[in-house]
């Protein structure tokens, strides 16, 4: 066997011979690589695996055909292209390669567009002539989706197909919770890759083709999830601990987030921590993105991302007790378009039950009833205060200071349409007592 080595730009980091690894520098190996007997099977057969295109992915296939490669083996064409990925900086070489990291560069060098109206739109073209001179990260990007990666004016974006991903954008925001930010593509770029026939059909099928901006850089890589607990299962760590230690806040914004969503697909391998290249140290995690599977209004669905066995709820409501997340913007705004009234509904029930147990958590001393209608809040707390809210005049009048906070954000609640249908909510949390009796006219749920 030739001598192969993985490099992180430049800097050679492990060497292969006779299906033997040695280390050249242990900081900055790849993270799942990262103790001291790594070997063959784990970088052949795990890192390189992990770099390497689903064949199930869309166009996936049409990729492969283009290059006359087998589906069966679509490792040989990331090799072609050295493992270079978008993600990181790493790359594999043989040792009589006279090529550098300037060469093989998906961030600096010009991506080939055929390769890319293939990868998104499923074009069929030969690139066997090319294969020499070509650059393309489409190869060794991860997912299922329809995506490429396109080079605009300033700067690298990655387009998909996929309107939830505009959704999905807009509640976050609404929520102030770090994430990718999602706009529709760019109609110019689109019609560099393939005839307006072809973009208008997908747009016909009730799609959307959406754009985001690149987050690593020859700086900083995005390492996921599913790597860290591989280093942490070889150290002995224990990931969920070393998670809350150093991004608390980010990770349990994670979880109230994909229960407001309805995420079924929050895995190891869509979210996880940014990665400084020059001294391989973790950062803190990466923004959300990766939100094809939003939306569903199923019950129960399980988290992907906890520690314990418990679902997307379960962990949201977990988490409200170590984050602060002001929903009074999602409550108060429209409908985005890219959703039906089904699918909007089930985020603002899904808000509107984390808002009551944030105010029960934060209302746990209130020893009289508030009672109120679709006019107006009266409750006197255990402190002697009185409140009136009137929700139409967004108004709050309290004889003394004190849980104005938390009673704006009721006012809020109550003027959103989809809880009118409730005729009256009584809470009642006296001492020694932790219920909450809501009257509707189907159910009456005890906590």
């Amino acid at each position: 066997m030739n001598k192969t080595y993985i490099m992180l730009k430049d800097i050679p980091v492990l060497e292969i011979e006779d299906y033997r690894c040695k280390i050249l520098n242990y900081g900055l190996l790849p993270i799942s690589l990262r103790y001291p007997d790594v070997n063959y099977d784990d970088v052949m057969h795990g890192w390189t695996e992990n770099r390497t295109m689903n064949v199930g992915r869309t166009n996936a296939k049409k990729l492969l055909a283009g290059f006359r490669l087998s589906q069966s083996n679509p490792y040989m064409i990331a090799r072609l292209f050295h493992f270079a990925s978008l993600s990181d900086c790493y790359w594999m070489k043989e040792a009589d390669e006279k090529i550098s990291w300037k060469d093989v560069s998906l961030f600096t060098n010009s991506l080939e567009k055929a390769v890319s109206a293939s990868a998104l739109l499923g074009i069929s073209t030969s690139f066997s002539t090319i294969t020499e001179k070509l650059h393309t990260p489409e190869l060794t990007v991860q997912g299922m989706s329809a995506k490429a990666w396109i080079r605009e004016d300033d700067g690298l974006y990655l387009y998909k197909i996929g309107k939830k991903e505009l959704a999905a954008s807009k509640i976050l925001a609404a929520l102030d919770i770090p994430h990718v930010i999602y706009e529709k593509a760019d109609e110019k770029k689109l019609t560099e890759l393939a005839d307006p026939a072809r973009i208008n059909k997908i747009q016909e099928s009730n799609e959307e083709i959406v754009k985001c901006r690149i987050i690593s850089s020859e700086g900083t890589s995005i390492l996921p999830w599913e790597d860290f607990q591989m280093y942490c299962a070889y150290h002995d760590m224990d990931e969920f601990s070393y998670v809350k230690e150093h991004d608390g806040e980010a990770y349990y914004s994670m979880q109230v987030a994909d229960y407001i969503l309805g995420n079924e697909d929050r895995h190891g391998a869509n979210f996880g921590f940014f990665m400084d290249n020059e001294t391989g140290t973790l950062l803190h995690l990466y923004p959300l993105m990766d939100h094809d599977h939003a939306f569903s209004n199923e019950k129960d669905i399980p988290s992907q991302c906890s520690e314990e066995n418990e679902t997307l709820k379960e962990a949201a409501i977990k988490a409200l007790a170590h984050v602060k997340i002001d929903f009074s913007g999602l409550l108060k705004m429209d409908k985005p378009e890219e959703l039906t009234d089904e699918q909007w509904t089930g985020v603002v029930d899904r808000t509107g039950e984390l808002f009551r147990e944030q105010i029960l958590e934060k209302c746990h001393n209130i020893n009289h009833t508030f009672c109120f209608d679709d006019n107006c809040i009266v409750g006197t707390l255990s402190n002697g205060v009185t409140c009136i809210i009137q929700p139409q005049e967004r108004r709050i009048d309290l004889q003394k200071d004190g849980w104005s906070d938390d009673t704006a954000m009721a006012a809020v609640l109550l003027d959103h349409e989809a809880y009118q249908e409730y005729q009256s909510i009584n809470m009642a949390l006296t001492d020694g007592q932790d219920s909450l009796c809501i009257s509707r006219s189907d159910r009456v749920k005890e906590r």
